[in-house]
C-alpha cells in the first residue's frame, strides 16, 4: 500500500511539475513575442508577396515640421529636415536633424507602444503592382514612414512616378491604420513625456 501511495504521489508531482514548466514556457514565449516586432518583407528581387520575416528595431517618421521644435528657428524652406526615430523595444522617440544629431527625446506611453507593436507584429509589407500606362509622369511622393528591419530600410508609401513604381506599404487595411498612427505621433509627439 505504501509503495502504491509513493508511486501515486510521485506521479502527481511529476505531472504537476511539467504543467508548471509548460505554463512558464508559454508565458515566456508570449512575453518574447510582445517584445519582438517582426514584419514579413518582400523578397529583395522585388516580388509582389512578402516572405522574409525581419525584426523591426526602429520606425522613422520623416518631414517633421520645425515649427514644433522648440529652440529651432522656424523657416518654411527648412521644413522636412527633422525626423522622429522610434525604438520599437522601448518606445523612446528621438527628434533627429539631417546630420543625425538628437535634438529632443520623448517616449511613447505604454498603451501607444503596445498599439505600435500590435499593428506591426505579424504584418507584411507588400509591393504594389505598377499601374499599366503608356507613359508615367515624373512625380515623387515621399515615404510617410520607414521601417528599419535587419539592417534594411523599407520606405512605406514612397512612389517614384505616377504609375506607382517602387510603392511598398503594409498589406491590406493595415496601411491605413499605420498611416493614422504615424499621423497621430507626428502631430502629438511634443506632448509625449518620458515617465
Amino acid at each position: 500500500m505504501t509503495k502504491r501511495l509513493a508511486l501515486l504521489t510521485g506521479t502527481v508531482c511529476l505531472i504537476l511539475g511539467f504543467q508548471n514548466c509548460s505554463q512558464n514556457s508559454l508565458q515566456t514565449s508570449e512575453m518574447a513575442s510582445l517584445n519582438d516586432v517582426s514584419v514579413a518583407l518582400p523578397p529583395s528581387g522585388g516580388g509582389d508577396s512578402a516572405s522574409t520575416p525581419a525584426k523591426v528595431t526602429y520606425v522613422e517618421i520623416p518631414n517633421v515640421s520645425d515649427t514644433v521644435v522648440e529652440g529651432v528657428a522656424a523657416k518654411a524652406s527648412e521644413l522636412g529636415q527633422y525626423r522622429l526615430v522610434i525604438a520599437t523595444d522601448s518606445g523612446r522617440i528621438q527628434l533627429v536633424d539631417e546630420v543625425n544629431t538628437v535634438i529632443q527625446e520623448r517616449c511613447l506611453s505604454a498603451g501607444s507602444l503596445s498599439e505600435l507593436k500590435t499593428i506591426l507584429s505579424g504584418s507584411s509589407v507588400c509591393a504594389a503592382p505598377v499601374k499599366s500606362a503608356d507613359m508615367c509622369a515624373m512625380r515623387y511622393k515621399p515615404a510617410y514612414a520607414s521601417l528599419y528591419a535587419n539592417e534594411t530600410r523599407v520606405n512605406l508609401g514612397e512612389e517614384r512616378d505616377s504609375c506607382g513604381t517602387g510603392l511598398k506599404d503594409l498589406c491590406g487595411g493595415l496601411a491605413d491604420v499605420f498611416q493614422a498612427y504615424v499621423s497621430h505621433v507626428r502631430n502629438n509627439w511634443t506632448a509625449m513625456n518620458c515617465e
